[in-house]
């Protein structure tokens, strides 16, 4: 394998880990800007099985390195890169961990399709924070990554394109393990 080729497991944790996040991420600015609720047990369920795959990559990614550029790049550029990778890699992280905490101490439980991990907070028929400050910050934390990562998502996605189209590189073929 030459310096420039990626493994298979390195390629199909992207893969896996950037598809479930965009869907995840569709699914809430579906639910919340359309307010369809009836997602949320869905919404929920994916994010934290979502941790299974993201965990796996992370500790993969910080084991491996990130890959060497296929082209030349300035140093500025390999700098902006490197930090893209590492907030996509950290938010793809906290963007389900901020997602449990905003569910679990805002009183909501955490189940995954049925299976109850952590129980609603029910009082008099009506949901109640376990601990409001933690419920508070969460649920602000878990929106405000969402839009950082999704401006993180698309970045990433229009870098990949444009060294395809633009730079000519292989970049992008070695992601697709072509390269």
């Amino acid at each position: 394998m030459n310096q420039h080729t990626l493994g298979t497991t390195t390629r199909l944790l992207h893969w896996l880990v950037g598809l479930t996040m965009l869907s995840l991420i569709t699914i809430g600015f579906y639910m919340v800007n359309l307010e369809a609720w009836g997602l949320y047990p869905i919404h929920k369920s994916l994010g934290v099985l979502a941790l299974l795959l993201i965990l796996p990559r992370a500790i993969h990614r910080v084991r491996q390195g990130f890959p060497k550029p296929v082209a030349e790049m300035s140093v500025t550029m390999q700098k902006l890169s490197h930090g893209a990778h590492w907030l996509l890699l950290l938010g793809t992280l906290l963007m389900p961990i901020s997602g449990m905490l905003y569910s679990g101490f805002g009183g909501y439980g955490i189940d995954i399709f049925g299976l109850i991990l952590v129980h609603e907070n029910i009082v008099n028929d009506e949901v109640v924070a376990i601990n409001d400050h933690i419920f508070i910050v969460a649920k602000n934390a878990h929106s405000l990554i969402g839009y950082a990562l999704s401006a993180l998502i698309v970045a990433h996605i229009g870098a990949a394109v444009k060294h395809h189209t633009i730079d000519k590189d292989a970049t992008l073929r070695r992601m697709l393990g072509k390269a």
